[in-house]
């Protein structure tokens, strides 16, 4: 796996920055591998990435203002189009090629915004991740946003080992010993590392269901983490609610990140019953914000 000359990253990648719901036609700042980025809304709905520095005196273009498809920039007036080109000089007439902003490949799915920091050339959307879950029938989706200060290989660590659950999580974690549970077992496939564990001990443990953990790590910062109800001796899914979970570990500084996840249930809610799963949602990214 290729690694940048700049702070160690793997920039031939997608990564989410933002969700999509949280960018408009106002300009929003992201960071991203140590750089700030401005993300916006064209008229066709579009969203353009740029590097968030005009380039005259390196004011955040975050704080402009989208004029038609372009952004201007708040401190002189100087306007840029999606691929960076100044297009506007106020009392000038000659603008220079030179000045120009860094442009980011940028593409929306699975409701977020993800973007390419590196070669444009190489931005393949076949290599963003898939996730069937998100239209998958009986399933309710739903997102999540936070920024953790810390690297996001602990945090790609606390999603990879379960043990920690019954110390740190006060709701799921309350019946949920998972070192009484089977052995854990741990494997790779290409560059991805999985693991997988049966919980056969606590509230849904009984008249032979269990639940079948497993998780998936996807380089760079990507995870898959997975719930499913089974019964022993048998691969058919149980009905009662599993869980499908996308977690995206966004680097923005080397001690930052940016923590973007989809969440998804088989189960369909009714509106109280969606209103504790995202309290369970916010209070358990809260415990493991706190002790990571």
């Amino acid at each position: 796996m290729e690694a940048s000359e700049h702070g160690g990253y793997i920039r031939n990648r997608w990564y989410a920055a933002a969700l999509s719901r949280d960018i408009s036609r106002k300009p929003v700042q992201a960071w991203l591998l140590d750089e700030p980025i401005v993300l916006f809304r064209k008229q066709t709905n579009e969203v353009s990435a740029l590097r968030d520095r005009c380039p005259h005196r390196h004011a955040p273009l975050s704080l402009g203002t989208v004029i038609g498809d372009e952004i201007q920039c708040r401190y002189h007036g100087f306007q840029f189009d999606s691929s960076g080109r100044c297009t506007k000089i106020p009392g000038e007439k000659t603008i220079p090629s030179a000045v120009r902003v860094l442009p980011l490949p940028a593409v929306e799915s699975l409701g977020f915004v993800w973007v390419w920091p590196g070669d444009p050339a190489q931005a393949d959307q076949a290599l963003l991740p898939g996730f069937p879950w998100l239209d998958a029938p009986g399933f309710l989706s739903y997102h999540v946003a936070r920024v953790f200060e810390a690297p996001f290989q602990l945090i790609v660590d606390n999603l990879m080992d379960l043990t920690h659950v019954h110390f740190v999580h006060s709701i799921i974690g309350a019946d949920n010993l998972v070192h009484e549970s089977e052995p854990m077992q741990t494997w790779e496939e290409g560059d991805h590392v999985l693991y997988s564990r049966d919980l056969k001990t606590g509230k849904f443990a009984a008249d032979g269901i269990y639940i079948a953990i497993s998780g998936e790590f996807i380089p760079p910062s990507l995870v898959i983490t997975r719930s499913v109800p089974k019964r022993a001796g048998s691969d058919e899914i149980q009905p009662i609610p599993m869980s499908q979970v996308l977690h995206c570990l966004t680097p923005r500084t080397a001690q930052s990140t940016t923590y973007l996840a989809l969440k998804c249930w088989n189960i369909t809610l009714q509106p109280h019953e969606v209103a504790a799963v995202e309290h369970q949602v916010h209070v358990t990214l809260d415990e493991d914000k706190e002790i990571i």
